[in-house]
């Protein structure tokens, strides 16, 4: 299977595992997820990869450099794929414990772990700045000293898929220990331990295939039965709106920045060990997040937002070759001040249905002004889309109509907490 091939069935394999979690989580009743985190996770992780499929041939345009300037090319024969798998989790083993390390590498990678979930869901949670940071700390040429081993570009990108599969797929409650499989492999229960703020557990496990690098390098814990992983950050983002998600550590350490005296500090604090702050500045406090789920009528709206969010991705994705820059920069636009909205509706906003109005009356306009759905026909998934807008309006001002008359005198129905903090 080429490069190419894989990144079309990678994320289809993903989503269907994601949905296969999600019903055996709900029959297991444990609640080890909710639908407003997994909904918070997917939004997030959307436009992350959307400008990751921008930079990745940027990867594959500078791997191609440096391996046309060595005098070294290994073949693409049976033995390089092994290779190429255990270079490429070496290259990522580096990367990850680098993101890690530096207080603006993980201003972007804590929102990876920013959730108190471990689902595949949260799995692919990443910020969307991540991209643009992994370039600016230089974090992008790590994954690319494979080159320097001779390992062939094909090879490369079809191990890089692979640990992305891989390293998504094992953030999971749902599979124990893997008997033997746990010496080598970077299992569920190993990356669980990756994933806990528990001390024993910091700074564990970094392997996205394997676990050989950290054995080999000292940062290797197994899981204990006697101490169960909790997840989520330090500082944790007290909210499930997808912007404050994606950039609340990087927000965190930009107020720092801001309110130091000294202009030295103000610069070096990006590149300072994560967590590292000016004597003038307090160090972050913030209790640990934790939310309760929102009352289940409202489940309604939030499955319309998340499956409007999902058909335009798809669809941008799988048209995005046939259409110009503009087009599908402005769609991409639209998809992330949805993100916006559906972020309101999560906060509990009384501007959500203003916002849903709005976006309803931009999507009439844009069908009205051009007959077409940002340069797509008004066909097939064009009508999905523009159906569940529509939906979501609906929803959206039928709940706050049900809200008026339960707040009307004589009401003899009782009100859920949150609808009495939305009323």
């Amino acid at each position: 299977m080429t490069g190419e091939q894989f990144a079309r069935v990678v994320p289809y394999v993903l989503s269907a595992l994601m949905a296969i979690e999600y019903v055996v989580n709900l029959a297991r009743a444990r609640g080890d997820q909710s639908p407003r985190d997994a909904a918070t996770s997917v939004m997030v992780t959307v436009p992350h990869s959307l400008i990751l499929g921008v930079l990745g041939s940027a990867w594959i345009a500078l791997y191609g450099v440096i391996a046309d300037a060595l005098p070294w090319q290994l073949p693409l024969a049976w033995w390089i794929w092994p290779i190429a798998i255990l270079a490429v989790d070496l290259a990522s083993y580096a990367m990850h414990r680098y993101h890690h390390l530096l207080n603006i590498t993980w201003g972007v990678h804590s929102v990876h772990h920013s959730s108190e979930e471990f689902t595949i869901t949260t799995g692919a949670r990443s910020s969307i700045a991540e991209p643009l940071v992994n370039v600016i700390s230089g974090a992008y040429l790590i994954l690319a000293v494979p080159a320097l081993l001779g390992i062939p570009v094909e090879a490369a990108v079809v191990a890089w898929f692979i640990k992305v599969g891989w390293g998504v797929a094992v953030h999971t409650r749902c599979i124990d220990k893997l008997g033997p499989l746990e010496w080598v492999l970077a299992t569920p229960s190993n990356h669980r331990v990756h994933h806990a703020i528990n001390p024993i557990y910091r700074d564990k496990n970094f392997g996205f295939v394997t676990i050989l690098w950290d054995k080999l390098f000292g940062t290797f814990q197994r899981e204990l039965a006697s101490e169960p992983p909790v997840f989520g950050t330090s500082n944790p983002p007290r909210s499930y709106h997808p912007l404050v998600v994606a950039f609340h550590e990087l927000a965190t350490v930009w107020r720092a920045a801001v309110a130091t005296r000294r202009w030295r500090d103000k610069l070096r604090i990006w590149f300072m060990p994560a967590g590292w702050r000016p004597s003038d500045v307090a160090a972050d406090r913030a209790p640990r997040a934790t939310f309760s789920p929102p009352p289940a009528g409202l489940h309604v709206i939030g499955g319309l937002q998340l499956a409007a969010f999902v058909v335009g991705s798809t669809q941008l994705t799988a048209t995005v070759l046939e259409h110009g820059h503009a087009a599908n920069l402005l769609y991409l636009g639209f998809l992330f001040a949805s993100s916006v909205i559906t972020g309101a509706y999560f906060e509990h906003s009384r501007r959500y249905p203003w916002l849903e109005s709005a976006r309803a009356v931009v999507c009439a306009a844009i069908v009205l002004s051009t007959g077409a759905w940002f340069g797509r026909p008004l066909e097939g998934m064009s009508l999905i889309m523009l159906g569940l807008v529509a939906a979501s309006v609906l929803a959206s001002w039928t709940f706050v109509a049900v809200r008026v008359a339960r707040a009307r005198p004589g009401w003899s129905g009782k009100l859920h907490s949150h609808d009495r903090r939305a009323a």
